[in-house]
Parts: C-alpha cells; structure tokens; sequence
C-alpha cells in the first residue's frame, strides 16, 4: 500500500466516523498502527494536522540522503531474496501438505 492508498483510506473513516477522527487526532502513531497491523518504529514521530475550511497542507516528501534507499528502491528488493526455490510435491503421499516457508533474514 503506497502512502497515497494510506492517505485516502484514513480520510475515507474519517469522513464517516467522528470517533475515528478523534482517535487519529489524538494518538495518529497508535490508530495507524492497530489500523494497517504494522509496527511503527519508537523512532519515528507520526502527527495528524487537521485542515480548516481556509488552511491546507502540502507534505513535502523526505528526500534519501546518498546511499540511502528511497521509497520506490525499498519496494523492488522488499519480499526477499530466494524466489528461485520451486517445491516439488510429486513424491507426497496422497492427502499430504508439503509447504515452502521462505525467511529472509
């Protein structure tokens, strides 16, 4: 999911639920967290800016420093490294499961 999907999914419960709303007002790290089942490092602040009817807000993207991943580097080598292994489940007894777990470490 890009930031952008992140972005109008959030806007989206907002617009429907006013305790959502105050949730993601008040702690935005936690509900986003619990939201996308995903662990927010302690190290990065997370903030929710509410707009007014006269105010909007335009989020300047980070910018990777030289030798640092961006975004789009970070998808193409997420999923790890061993996509070459094939399971072969010829010689499985009738009814067996034969699973591939894939870690990378």
């Amino acid at each position: 999911m890009t930031r952008g999907e992140m972005q109008d999914q959030l806007s989206k419960f907002c617009a429907g639920n006013p305790e959502y709303r105050e949730a993601l007002i008040s702690d935005p790290k936690e509900l986003i967290a619990k939201q996308f089942n995903n662990e927010i490092p302690d190290s990065m602040d997370v903030k929710a800016v509410v707009e007014t009817a006269d105010t909007s807000y335009i989020i300047v993207p980070h910018v990777a420093a030289e030798g640092e991943l961006d975004d789009a580097d970070l998808e193409s080598v997420a999923g790890g490294f061993a996509d070459k292994y094939e399971a072969d489940c010829s010689g499985a007894a009738a009814g067996a499961f034969m699973t591939l777990n894939q870690i990378s470490l």
